[in-house]
């Protein structure tokens, strides 16, 4: 019977140590990512701190940036459609309408940058994210062109999804294998 503890406890202490090492594995990897990115505090605080983060490997770390840069791009929708009716100045409405139109694009390809991330068509998810950020810039800078210059009511929610689609390219870049 003591043989039997003793092997039982063996087999925990061997599970426990391995799920712990494997954590932390994910937790450096996660902060070699972060402390990669631009916003190192963004990026732990928003990957991070994610509960999905702790078994992620660098293909669901891939994965879990998109899907934060979803909420993030449907919360800014969300914002542009609160904003909208109290803006007074037609130019401003116009150009908050075009970002409307460009943060839909935006999603539209990060679904594509989605999917082809989870088929391991990395370069593809690359080029859909490249779009992706690149419509959000385009609103970001709509506050700059044709007219006066203005500050974006949703400068600080532009931010994030550079900063996420930063964090993408960050793992993304360490699943493609170098050419010699």
């Amino acid at each position: 019977m003591a043989s039997f503890f003793s092997c039982t406890a063996t087999i925990f202490l061997t599970i426990s140590t391995f799920s712990i090492n494997g954590c932390n594995a994910y937790g450096a990897l996660i902060e070699g990512i972060c402390k990669q990115s631009q916003d190192y505090k963004y990026c732990m605080s928003v990957v991070g701190n994610d509960p999905r983060a702790a078994s992620a490997d660098l293909h669901r770390l891939a994965l879990l940036s998109i899907q934060v840069m979803a909420i993030q791009i449907q919360d800014t929708l969300d914002q542009i459609s609160r904003i909208h009716p109290n803006l007074k100045d037609p130019l401003s409405q116009r150009r908050l309408r075009q970002c409307k139109s460009d943060y839909d694009e935006a999603y539209t390809n990060l679904e594509s940058s989605f999917s082809s991330t989870s088929k391991t068509a990395y370069m593809d998810a690359i080029n859909f994210m490249g779009i992706a950020t690149n419509k959000v810039i385009d609103c970001h800078n709509g506050f700059r062109r044709n007219g006066p210059i203005a500050t974006s009511p949703i400068d600080a929610d532009d931010m994030k999804v550079f900063k996420l689609s930063e964090i993408f390219l960050l793992a993304v870049d360490r699943l493609i294998p170098k050419k010699l």
